[in-house]
């Protein structure tokens, strides 16, 4: 029996079709709720894994505008929030989105405050999103998801604290 190299060739390449498209649906987001529910249940930890992002923090305001020290906390007349992450590779042209939740704050079980949207110039590597209350802040906690072209990378959360 002679083998012919073209069946060898297409056999091959029927191989590497299929094996790619099983490995694309088992890579899928099975979290539907991710990006269409406006009240995600805060006790889902959903947190990203940090594939885009080195780390992220949130920070005090400087008074000029940028990111001052690191904390975990604020006051509720801390007007200004900063979200500051830093990603793993420069590229510019990557979306970011910054998306503001209160969670058990004021009897509201989970509340989206505000989205931050950013595309990327080819030197950014540190990003910050930063969101400004008119009025001081509610006591509680909250949390910044931040996306990355449109997968959610990390979490990361906060408590206003009187």
């Amino acid at each position: 029996m002679k083998h012919h190299p073209a069946w060898l060739a297409a056999g091959l390449l029927l191989c590497v079709v299929l094996a790619s498209n099983l490995a694309r649906k088992s890579n899928t987001n099975t979290n539907l709720n991710a990006n269409t529910s406006s009240t995600p249940d805060p006790t889902e930890l959903d947190l990203g894994g940090g594939i885009y992002t080195s780390e992220a923090h949130m920070a005090r305001d400087n008074g000029l505008g940028l990111p001052g020290a690191t904390t975990e906390s604020f006051e509720p007349g801390d007007h200004t929030i900063h979200c500051v992450t830093t990603l793993k590779n420069r590229r510019a042209g990557t979306q970011m989105r910054f998306a503001w939740w209160k969670y058990d704050t004021d009897n509201v079980h989970s509340n989206k405050i505000q989205e931050i949207s950013y595309t990327t110039a080819r030197n950014d590597r540190v990003i910050h999103g930063h969101l400004t209350a008119e009025r001081d802040w509610s006591i509680g906690r909250y949390k910044v998801q931040i996306y990355v072209n449109g997968d959610l990378d990390r979490t990361v959360f906060f408590n206003v604290n009187p």
